[in-house]
């Protein structure tokens, strides 16, 4: 399916859910900035840049159901349902989903990292394989991280192309993003996820098809 079809189902599942969406990713963002402001990021000190690093990575890791919620609220918004303010939250609350958000987001940051930091392609590959992980996550939330990873990879098996044109087809709004300082990044990111959620639904919806008995 082409990217456009997804961009346009965002857009529709988006209408009567901007006030959520934009909530969302404020939220994130005000805990993330809080968190930089504090490092020293832009030092020369190789030692204290390092500390900063590792204290980012950490806090990063820490306060992964988050950014898992942040990603359920998406995935509600691409079913149809109407997912409230405290599902950005609900991680939080129990300790299994706690657990696994901190793990996965620790393997998939430090994955990234490093393959990114020496080879851009298997950094690209690692990412579009691992990334819909938080959906699996919700909609299967029997599995755990690890399990969760590897019915991640399962799913993106002959998809990952896909999701990369996908990815590509947003990169005149990563340019607005850059032009208006970061501002429209608060709209950008709801369409970005929602249009991502609308991907992976669609996946899980055709591998479950084809996986039913004949005659089922």
């Amino acid at each position: 399916m082409q990217s456009s079809v997804y961009k346009q189902f965002a857009l529709r599942m988006l209408s009567g859910n901007w006030g959520i969406s934009l909530l969302a990713v404020v939220a994130t963002m005000l805990v993330q900035a809080v968190i930089t402001t504090q490092l020293d990021l832009e030092s020369t000190d190789p030692s204290i840049l390092f500390v900063s690093i590792g204290l980012l990575y950490g806090a990063t890791v820490l306060l992964a159901p988050l950014e898992l919620g942040r990603n359920w609220v998406f995935l509600d918004i691409a079913k149809a349902e109407k997912p409230s303010f405290g599902l950005l939250f609900d991680a939080f609350g129990s300790l299994k989903d706690y657990i696994r958000a901190v793990t996965y987001y620790a393997v998939f940051y430090l994955g990234l990292n490093v393959l990114m930091l020496f080879l851009i392609v298997p950094g690209v590959w690692f990412y579009l394989t691992y990334r819909i992980v938080p959906f699996v996550l919700r909609d299967q939330p029997e599995l755990s991280a690890f399990q969760a990873m590897r019915e991640s990879r399962r799913l993106m098996r002959g998809h990952k192309r896909t999701m990369l044109r996908l990815y590509a087809s947003f990169i005149g709004w990563y340019v607005l993003v850059l032009f208006t300082g970061g501002l429209a990044y608060i709209f950008v990111q709801p369409y970005i996820n929602t249009a991502l959620a609308g991907l992976y639904v669609e996946i899980k919806a055709a591998t479950d098809a084809n996986e039913q008995p004949v005659g089922s």
